[in-house]
């Protein structure tokens, strides 16, 4: 029997990344404030106002994702929230997103992952940074049934046929 799991390619997103180096709480409360909601904690990601995505990489970087034609804009106003205690840096193009969803998508990262995705606590709102068929990836759990991925570009081919190799090899 055929899995109803599918891998597909997203279209194009804005990708931000907000460095906080100096004054955290002071930093992050105005980048929430400018955000219209709260960044999302260690292992986290989170909706915010406007289609954009808050997503914490690293303990002091967080991703914001969101409509491209919206991009200058808010790379302006997090910029300034930030003023001197980090930096907005427009990623863009340094990244892929691919979407797995379906019934099977936790045993389709399990397939050339070194990432435990079969953990309940690995829900909707998590995310990881981790290796997937000898690729660095981080993971956005999206909904209960899907998780996105993002990639290098140079990956991308390579990493879509693994996983929809993966999707092949599930079965009764």
């Amino acid at each position: 029997m055929p899995t109803d799991t599918l891998v597909d390619r997203l279209p194009p997103t804005a990708l931000i990344a907000l460095d906080v180096w100096a004054d955290g709480p002071a930093a992050i409360a105005r980048l929430s404030a400018a955000l219209g909601g709260t960044l999302p904690p260690s292992g986290g990601a989170t909706a915010l106002a406007g289609g954009w995505r808050a997503i914490r990489a690293e303990p002091a970087l967080w991703w914001l994702c969101g409509p491209l034609d919206g991009l200058d804009d808010q790379l302006a106003s997090v910029a300034a929230a930030l003023d001197e205690d980090g930096a907005a840096t427009d990623l863009s193009g340094a990244f892929v997103r691919l979407r797995v969803g379906g019934p099977d998508w936790r045993e389709v990262l399990m397939i050339g992952g070194v990432f435990d995705a079969e953990d309940p606590a690995f829900g909707p709102g998590s995310t990881a940074g981790t290796i997937l068929h000898h690729t660095s990836v981080r993971y956005d759990v999206t909904a209960p049934d899907a998780v996105e991925i993002y990639v290098a570009p140079s990956h991308v081919d390579d990493l879509l046929h693994h996983l929809r190799s993966a999707v092949s090899r599930l079965g009764p």
